[in-house]
């Protein structure tokens, strides 16, 4: 039986978030299984919680488009590469693997927005941001930078090789890191853009990693794709 599917399969990987929860909230309470109530409200709680550091990564992460950036603006290459793969719909070949399962498969139709999504929280162009990220190498050709020690913010690691003539991304690496008490998740992101009619264009993408939630075991996952097959 194959899985991942139904919808395109974003990078930020959503469906492996519910997939945790599935299995350990009680969907019914039978005669034979008597109602916990302390059971019931703690599996609430971790909903709740989870609900609320969503909400407040979403509010960390906005940018205000007038502030001078302090990093390469990634955020800005990935919109601009959105748009331009949502005007020109290329075909996408894509592989899955999730706990050793593996899925390869065309896709025609594809969400941009959804699928680069990962690429765009990478951007460390943010207030917050500004002052916790030590500049390890930064030329004409090259910006890499890490998180500095005893900060604890969603992106660990970032380099970009840039195009000596446009200074448009080539390539894109990063390391995503977040971790609670009742979540922690890795994911190694790289991105590849090549020289289409003039201009820069995703090629490939790859995101690997893990993610666990409490009381559950831990979930590999592997999922790289080709643009344009």
């Amino acid at each position: 039986m194959m899985f991942f599917t139904g919808e395109s399969i974003g990078l930020s990987v959503f469906i492996l978030d519910l997939l945790p929860i599935k299995s350990t909230l009680p969907m019914r309470f039978t005669s034979k299984q008597p109602f916990n109530r302390t059971v019931f409200i703690k599996c609430n709680l971790i909903v709740i919680l989870i609900c609320l550091l969503t909400l407040s990564a979403c509010r960390e992460a906005e940018t205000d488009p007038n502030e001078k950036k302090a990093y390469y603006d990634l955020k800005g290459f990935v919109e601009n590469q959105i748009v331009y793969l949502n005007e020109k719909k290329p075909k996408v070949a894509k592989t899955v693997q999730l706990d050793g399962k593996k899925e390869v498969r065309a896709e025609i139709e594809t969400d941009w927005k959804k699928e680069l999504e990962l690429f765009a929280q990478a951007d460390i162009n943010k207030p917050a941001y500004r002052n916790s990220y030590s500049v390890i190498k930064n030329d004409s050709a090259i910006y890499e930078y890490k998180i500095k020690d005893g900060e604890n913010l969603p992106v660990r690691y970032l380099m970009i090789k840039v195009d000596s003539a446009t200074q448009q991304p080539v390539l894109v690496k990063a390391i995503l890191r977040s971790e609670n008490r009742i979540y922690s998740s890795e994911k190694t992101i790289e991105l590849m853009a090549n020289r289409r009619n003039n201009m820069l264009e995703v090629s490939a993408y790859t995101v690997k990693g893990y993610q666990k939630l409490l009381f559950t075991n831990r979930k590999s996952f592997n999922i790289s794709a080709k643009i344009g097959l």
